[in-house]
This record gives structure tokens, C-alpha cells and sequence, in this order.
């Protein structure tokens, strides 16, 4: 037995045929441009972002659904006509779900609450437990390839369709009042302008032409889609909606050709209102390409001269950062003079190279030597910072004992730890002997500074060093730690700790003394050597650990 057909012809690639009126395919593929534009444009901006995902899921439910219709009048197979028309019932209160879903996550950049999601399932759920039911669709009338909807069709759509528009506007009425960005604020209200409009004219024609069988005027219900596009490349162009990195422009550019091609294929009757509807649309969309061109002519000129401005600052920089360079090091050089002289007079003073002193004069004498070394120490802190600044600085690299090096300076700084109070240990983890390839001068004034801040920053309590080795990889390092009960320091500061001049704050009540450079020389001359230099915290009042590092060996 032959099938029975719809009566005319089937339909060629799915799409075309004597039944499709000229304006379906006016509306159906103007709105599928348009809103495949914007969602590329979107998606290709930021691949991974959630947004640009469901404006992809959205877009492409919309497109189904468009083609599905397209072929609704193009064929004549009635199994064809039952299954297109049965996805589109379910399609599209999916489509109005995944459109709330796109504006609440771009309202609140979080996806909705358990209870949401919950209320959205529960929704959509009798659509896909009746979809085959006569409930949803009822006979088939081969007369004119229609069928009789059911309630689930004709009714219960309808009321997820404005249910899901509903949340849409709830939320648009709570949340965008609150928004405090304005530059956001304007472009989520022209979002939400679009994706209400485009909703609300998509569901309310096929409301009326369910009600009333002249399916004809639904078809203008799509013409929301390209409105929908429309505020999507107003927000892009003029606020930079959903981060889009390249112009919105384009997406006015694709719609206006579409617009304007399906000129082409319209018929006689409907040509006046295509041309009106075409012509607002391409007044509007010109206006804002000119708005979006003059911007970006405006914006180039300004980082031109931007550009010209920050070369010239720029050089000037250059030549004042080498100004001061020489300036610190002339007077640097000046002041060592002097002060050498100072300290070296003041020890043969202490010595009795020029007679017995009195008691009375051996305490100044004493304050004298010690702030003329502390001066001797600030100045050649300033020329190791300028030999640095302008690469001046000369290593001489050669191997040595890093251990025997490290406990010589903590001799050294023994009387200074005793005389605050503090109890300055030594320990070795090693278990090799311990040798380097480095400047063995600049390496001491590294452990000499690390080891004198740690001095400096603790009231009470102990500063222990420790040297130990580890393996990375192949290679082995030597490293020495310097471990103090100290004020201790925020990840703020640790964050800053080593830039020039930098310390840590209310440094001042703990010690007054300190330039901020000790520990930006002592890191950029080992690392200079190949090592490296860093802290660690517990917080602050928890004391402090600096730990230097240097390749082994052996």
C-alpha cells in the first residue's frame, strides 16, 4: 500500500518547497543569523566561559527550532511533520530555561540556587515525560499537514514560556538596582531589554496563531531575534558587554546582510513592510557602526599621542634614573672618605695609640666608632645599589667553604647579639664538605646582612643559623637559614620584602636603623652567583626565617 502524503510536492534538502511562503524564509534565516553571529562573537571571545557557553546552548536550541519549523511547511511526509513539530514542543521552554539561565549568570556570575534548578527541572520534566502522548499531539490532518495539540501544547507550554520570562524579570527588578558598576549596569539592562523582547514576541506569536490556526503570524514573532542581537551589539559596542574583544559591529555587519539579501526573495504584497522593518534596523545598526568607527578613531588618536608622550617621559626617566645613579655613587664615594678616616682615628683613640683616655670620653668614643661603622656599612649599601643599577658589579668567582665562611660571620656578629640580649647559635646538617663557586666577599656581606636584619628585628629570644644541603634533580644546593623569634611579617610584606627600600611596616618601632636596601644587595648579588634568596613567616609576631641558597659543589 502506497503512504499518504501531505498534498504537494516533498520537499528538496529538507527546506524547500511550493508550500514554505517566501516570508518564513524571510524571518526564519534572518533570525538564524542573527543569532548565530552573536553567539559566535561571544564564544569566540572567551571560549571557556560559562556565559559564552549557554549563549551558545542558547542560540543553537533557538536555530533547531527555527529549521524545525522550516520544515514543518517544506514536507509533506507526515511521520516528518509529528516528529518536527513534537521537538519543537519541547524545544522551546527549553530554549526560555537555558535564556534565564544565561541572565542569571550574568547577573550574579554564579549559576542559580539547588531550589532554581530544582524549579526548572520540575518544569521542564512533564514536556519530556508526555512528549509521545496524545497530550501533547493529537491526529494528524492530511489535508493541510497539521496537527491538533493537545494541552501539553497548547497550554502548558505557553505557561513555562512566561514562567521562565517572569524569573527573568523578578531578577532584572531585584538585582540590577544594586549593581554599582554603571558601565555594567546600563549594558545588563539593555541585555535584558533584548532577551525580554525577543521571548516575549517569539512566545506571543505562536500564542496567537495556537489559538487562532493562521500559523502566518507567528512568523513575525522571530523578527525579536534580530532586536535580541541588536542590544547585544548596542551593549557590546558601546559598553563592552560580556568582555567581547573585538567590535559588535561585526554582528550588525552580518544581520544588515541578511536583512538586506532576503530583499531579494520577498514577495510583492509583503515587499513594503520587509523594506520599513529592514530600513529601522539599518538606521539604527548605521548609527551605531558610525558611533563604533568614530570611537575607535578617537581611541587610536589618543594612544598615539599617548605613545609619543610616554617615549618622551620614558627617556627622561632613563636619563634622571642615570643621573641619580651617579649621583649616589659620587657621593658615596665622597662620604666613605671621611667617614673611614672617623672610625679609623676613633679605634686608635679606644686603642691608646695617643695616650691614656678617661674614662668619661671612652663611651663617646665608643658611640662614635660604632655610628661611623654604621654609616661606613649605609654608604657601601648605596654603591653596591649602584653598581647593580648601572651593572658595575665585578664577582670574583672561586671556590671555598661555605660552613666555615657562614660560622667566620656569625663571630662576628656574636658581641652584637649579646649586647641586645640575644642568644646567636650555629648548626651544621651537612654532609659534605660544603664548597661553592662564588664571590667569597659578596657572599659574606649576603650572610652578614641576612644575619644583621634578623638581629635587628628581634626584641627577645634567639637567632639560629643552620646550614644543610638538598638534591634538585641532578644537582645539589647548599643552603644556609636564618631562623629568628622576631616581629615576623604579613604575605604582604614577604610580597615586597626584597624590593629597594622596602620594609616591613612599623618597622620603625622595633629598629629605626635600617635603609631597606641590606636585603635587595644581598638577593641580587647571589642571585647573580647563580643562587638564590627567600623568606618565610608564620605571620607577623611569629619570627622569620631567610634562607640563602647556593649550587654544591661537592
Amino acid at each position: 500500500m502506497e503512504p499518504i502524503y501531505c498534498p504537494w510536492e516533498p520537499a528538496s534538502f529538507l527546506f524547500i518547497s511550493s508550500n514554505v511562503p517566501l516570508l518564513i524564509h524571510y524571518s526564519h534565516y534572518v533570525a538564524i543569523f542573527a543569532a548565530a553571529a552573536i553567539a559566535l562573537l561571544i564564544f569566540a571571545s572567551n571560549p571557556r566561559s560559562i556565559i559564552s557557553r549557554l549563549f551558545v546552548l542558547f542560540s543553537s536550541l533557538f536555530i533547531t527550532w527555527a529549521l524545525l519549523d522550516v520544515i514543518l511547511w517544506a514536507t509533506n511526509d507526515p511521520a516528518t511533520v509529528m516528529f518536527a513539530w513534537a521537538m519543537q514542543v519541547l524545544l522551546e521552554p527549553a530554549t526560555y530555561a537555558v535564556a534565564f539561565l544565561l541572565f542569571y549568570n550574568y547577573l550574579h556570575r554564579e549559576f542559580p540556587s539547588f531550589k532554581i534548578n530544582l524549579l526548572i527541572t520540575a518544569t521542564l520534566l512533564p514536556l519530556i515525560i508526555f512528549l509521545p502522548t496524545q497530550l501533547t499531539l493529537g491526529e494528524l490532518y492530511l489535508s493541510f499537514c497539521e496537527t491538533a495539540e493537545g494541552p501539553m501544547a497548547q497550554y502548558y507550554t505557553y505557561f513555562a514560556n512566561l514562567l521562565f520570562v517572569s524569573l527573568i524579570v523578578y531578577q532584572a527588578f531585584k538585582h540590577i538596582p544594586k549593581i554599582t558598576d554603571g558601565a555594567r549596569k546600563r549594558a545588563t539592562k539593555f541585555f535584558v531589554f533584548g532577551l525580554v523582547t525577543f521571548l516575549l514576541t517569539f512566545t506571543s506569536g505562536n500564542i496567537i496563531s495556537s489559538f487562532t490556526d493562521d500559523w502566518t503570524l507567528s512568523q513575525y514573532g522571530l523578527f525579536g531575534m534580530p532586536i535580541f542581537a541588536f542590544f547585544m551589539a548596542y551593549s557590546i559596542v558601546k559598553y563592552n558587554a560580556f568582555r567581547v574583544e573585538v567590535a559588535g559591529a561585526q554582528v550588525l555587519v552580518v544581520v544588515l546582510w541578511a536583512l538586506v539579501g532576503s530583499l531579494l526573495v520577498v514577495e510583492a504584497e509583503l515587499l513594503t513592510t520587509i523594506v520599513f522593518l529592514t530600513l529601522i534596523f539599518t538606521t539604527v545598526s548605521g548609527y551605531l557602526l558610525v558611533v563604533s568607527v568614530r570611537r575607535e578613531i578617537e581611541q587610536r588618536k589618543e594612544i598615539e599621542q599617548l605613545v609619543v608622550t610616554l617615549d618622551k617621559a620614558n627617556a627622561r626617566l632613563k636619563q634622571l634614573d642615570k643621573m641619580k645613579s651617579e649621583f649616589v655613587s659620587i657621593a658615596s664615594h665622597q662620604l666613605r672618605s671621611p667617614l673611614t678616616s672617623i672610625r679609623g682615628y676613633a679605634s686608635m683613640l679606644l686603642e691608646g695609640s695617643y695616650g691614656k683616655i678617661p674614662a668619661k670620653a671612652i663611651e663617646a668614643l665608643e658611640r662614635i666608632a660604632d655610628s661611623s661603622k654604621h654609616m661606613v656599612n649605609s654608604v657601601e649599601d648605596y654603591l653596591n645599589v649602584s653598581r647593580i643599577e648601572s651593572g658595575n658589579m665585578k664577582y670574583e668567582m672561586s671556590d671555598f667553604n661555605l660552613r666555615d665562611e657562614t660560622e667566620k660571620v656569625i663571630d662576628e656578629l656574636r658581641q652584637v647579639a649579646m649586647k641586645q640580649g640575644l642568644l646567636l647559635t650555629f648548626r651544621s646538617d651537612l654532609n659534605s664538605k660544603g664548597i661553592v663557586n662564588a664571590d667569597i666577599g659578596k657572599t659574606r656581606q649576603a650572610l652578614h646582612n641576612l644575619i644583621n636584619n634578623s638581629l635587628k628585628y628581634t626584641k627577645k629570644g634567639s637567632v639560629t643559623v643552620t646550614v644543610g644541603e638538598k638534591a634538585k634533580g641532578k644537582k645539589k644546593t647548599i643552603w644556609v637559614a636564618i631562623s629568628d623569634t622576631g616581629v615576623g611579617m604579613s604575605q604582604d610584606t614577604m610580597d615586597g620584602l626584597f624590593a629597594k627600600f622596602s620594609r616591613a611596616k612599623d618597622a620603625n618601632k622595633t629598629n629605626a636603623s635600617g635603609t631597606g636596601l641590606g636585603l635587595y644587595v644581598a638577593k641580587q648579588m647571589i642571585e647573580h652567583m647563580g643562587g638564590t634568596i627567600y623568606c618565610d613567616s608564620e605571620g607577623e609576631g611569629k619570627g622569620s626565617t631567610f634562607t640563602l641558597e647556593l649550587p654544591l659543589q661537592q
